[in-house]
């Protein structure tokens, strides 16, 4: 299986997964700590979304995979998927279920192969970016 095909795969088991939290239960924050999870994470994804806008890649890479190093990403390597992982998580917590538990659990495992797909692709087309990985993680600051 070629890398394209993969991320097709992987990409409709995190709509799949995506689709069976949101309507498996509720999903409007009722606390204020839902409510603070659910704004970081659109706030990241939008941070990222800014700064991919304002600082164009000219790396040459397949179609779909870019390499930045400012805003968000000077901090973490995907910072849209941990924004997104943060509001599925938030969504889970408001009404917890086991479904929705081990939904995300798998959401989070897809994901984690959609980072490793990725990067695996950049690395081949980019030699720093084994230097960027060193400095940096993937989803949370300093930790993962």
């Amino acid at each position: 299986m070629n890398a394209e095909q993969k991320t097709i795969i992987l990409n409709g088991l995190v709509i799949i997964a995506s689709i069976l939290i949101v309507l498996s239960g509720a999903i409007i924050p009722q606390t204020a700590i839902d409510i603070f999870v659910q704004f970081v994470g659109l706030l990241l994804i939008l941070w990222a979304a800014i700064t991919i806008k304002m600082h164009k890649p000219k790396h040459a890479l397949p179609k779909g995979y870019f390499f930045l190093d400012k805003g968000p990403y000077e901090i973490i390597r995907h910072p849209i998927y941990a924004g997104y992982l943060l509001i599925m998580i938030s969504f889970v917590e408001i009404e917890f279920t086991f479904l929705r538990f081990i939904t995300f659990i798998l959401l989070y495992g897809v994901i984690q192969l959609k980072i490793i797909n990725e990067e695996n692709i950049i690395k081949r087309k980019l030699q720093q970016y084994a230097d960027y990985m060193q400095k940096t993680k993937a989803l949370i600051p300093y930790l993962l």
